[in-house]
C-alpha cells in the first residue's frame, strides 16, 4: 500500500501538493503529465511499463473513494450517496456498490484519478485555503493470466492501495467553524485511530485486540496494514 504520512505535504501559494501532484491540475480536462506529478501517476506509469515488457496477460480495474465524516462516497459516482462498509469470509472489509472500472491503459487510470480529484471535498480555512476535508483510496486491482506448457491458465490476483489523508488539525489554529469543526474532529479520530492500530501492529508485545473496527479507515485498510 502506498500511502502518505499523516501531516500534510509541503504546500506554496499557488498549488496544492499530494500522493496524485498538483490537486488544481489535475482537475483540468486538458491536463498533461510533467515533473509536478505526484506517486500516484508516477507508479501508474512504472506499473504499466512493467505489465508490458512481461509474457502474461494483464487485467487491470480501479475505484476511487472518499471517506468524509465517516461516511463512504464513491469519487467516480457521486449521485450513489453513502455508500456501506460490508464484511464477509472472503472479501473481508468492503465497500458494497462501488463503481469499479476496467482500466486498458495508463490514460484509463489517470482518468480514474482526474475524476476523483475532481468530486473530492475541499475547504478553506486560516491554514489552508484548499484543504482537503476527507481521507481518499484509489485502489488498482490486477489480475494476470499465464498458461502453462500443459494448457493450463494460471490468475494471480492483486491490488494496489493508494491513500492521500486529510492531515490532522487544531481547531484553535485552523479556527474552523460550522460544518468545518465536525469535518474536523472526525479527521483527527481517524488518524488517531489509525496511529493505534499501527502501534498495535508494531508492538513487540502481544495485543489481544487491533482497534480496525474503530474507523472507516482502518477497516478499509485492514488487509492492506496487516
Amino acid at each position: 500500500m502506498a500511502r502518505q504520512a499523516a501531516a500534510r505535504p509541503t504546500r506554496s501559494l499557488t498549488c496544492n501538493l499530494s500522493m496524485a501532484g498538483v490537486e488544481d491540475r489535475l482537475g483540468e480536462k486538458e491536463y498533461v503529465r510533467d515533473d509536478t506529478d505526484g506517486i500516484i501517476p508516477r507508479a501508474i506509469q512504472y506499473m504499466w511499463t512493467t505489465m508490458t515488457s512481461r509474457p502474461e496477460r494483464y487485467y487491470v480495474k480501479a475505484s476511487f473513494m472518499e471517506i468524509y465524516n465517516e461516511q463512504i462516497r464513491d469519487l467516480l459516482n457521486p449521485p450513489a450517496g453513502i455508500l456501506h462498509c460490508r464484511w464477509n469470509v472472503r472479501n473481508g472489509f468492503f465497500v458494497e456498490e462501488l463503481m469499479v472500472v476496467d482500466c486498458t491503459n495508463t490514460d484509463d487510470l489517470l482518468a480514474v484519478l482526474q475524476e476523483g480529484m475532481r468530486n473530492r471535498k475541499t475547504g478553506s480555512h486560516n491554514l489552508n485555503k484548499d484543504s482537503s476535508r476527507s481521507h481518499s483510496i484509489m485502489t488498482v486491482y490486477v489480475i494476470s493470466e499465464a498458461k502453462s506448457e500443459d494448457g493450463h491458465i494460471f490468475k494471480k490476483y492483486g491490488k494496489l492501495v493508494f491513500v492521500d489523508l486529510a492531515g490532522s488539525e487544531r481547531l484553535k489554529e485552523s479556527n474552523s467553524q460550522g460544518d468545518m469543526v465536525k469535518e474536523t474532529g472526525n479527521i483527527n479520530k481517524s488518524l488517531f485511530t489509525l496511529g493505534k492500530v499501527i502501534s498495535a501492529l508494531a508492538s513487540k508485545k502481544q495485543v489481544a485486540h487491533i482497534p480496525y473496527r474503530d474507523s472507516k479507515l482502518t477497516m478499509l485498510l485492514m488487509d492492506s496494514l496487516g
